[in-house]
């Protein structure tokens, strides 16, 4: 049997969190740490919508931001076939981030396990084992996008330090421009739609302090300035793991 012809399964490990939260940093560290993996970047819609009161593009409220059916579509594929669609592109590389290191010896040893994992699963079930890691800022908006994630994390941050590091960061539109928040984006746009977005997933719709609601099954919640970037990814690690081990196909 050659190598195209073996099937796929495919685990969706989901990394969400405000903008500026650290999630991307986290989504690249696993991907380092897993041996067949791919990140997915939750890309806006290709037609924003346009705020009425300021007139400029809104990057960021949830009904409008996102093509909720295409990235439906686009992971239930993934999931079904483990092949990325030809015309798949992330703007992600536009943007720059921060470095959070995370030592060499945690990656190297999870990288390690991954490529067991996936070489015991080809031997017992046939299937070559992918791990997908899908990064968005709305991760959790959409049911039918919650319900092909594996793995769920959310990654929460004080408003004051993700305004900081948002200003600090460089926003490249495909156009090649480079985007900059206009005059009160981030009050009047970008954090009262986060808090909209994720008011279901904490008790008391609380986004800023509360406990888990529930909403969402197996969420795993770090609050990301007080825990560090090694322990979040040997956090994740195990869930994804443990997920992995379970991925058998059904019969």
């Amino acid at each position: 049997m050659s190598e195209e012809s073996i099937p796929t399964r495919v685990v969706a490990i989901g990394v969400g969190g405000a903008t500026s939260s650290g999630k991307t940093i986290l989504a690249k560290h696993l991907r380092n740490c897993l041996h067949n993996s791919v990140i997915i970047h939750q890309d806006p819609a290709e037609k924003l919508p346009v705020d009425p009161e300021y007139g400029f593009a809104d990057w960021d409220d949830a009904p409008g931001a996102i093509d909720w059916d295409r990235m439906t579509t686009f992971l239930s594929d993934l999931k079904r076939t483990g092949v990325l669609p030809d015309d798949h592109e992330s703007f992600d590389s536009l943007n720059t981030t921060a470095n959070v290191s995370v030592d060499d010896e945690i990656i190297a040893g999870w990288k390690t396990r991954s490529e067991k994992l996936a070489l015991e699963h080809l031997e017992k079930h046939g299937e070559k084992l992918v791990w997908a890691i899908i990064d968005g800022f709305l991760l959790y908006w959409d049911k039918r996008i919650v319900s092909e994630l594996d793995v769920r994390v959310f990654l929460r941050v004080p408003e004051d330090v993700a305004k900081k590091r948002r200003e600090a960061r460089a926003y490249n539109t495909p156009e090649g421009e480079v985007w900059k928040d206009p005059p009160h984006y981030w009050e009047k746009i970008v954090w009262p739609a986060y808090l909209r977005a994720h008011k279901g997933l904490f008790e008391g719709e609380d986004v800023v302090a509360g406990n888990l609601s529930g909403q969402v099954e197996d969420l795993i919640l770090f609050e990301s300035t007080k825990v560090e970037m090694k322990d979040m990814v040997e956090a994740v690690m195990k869930k994804v793991v443990d997920a992995s081990a379970q991925a058998a196909p059904e019969t």
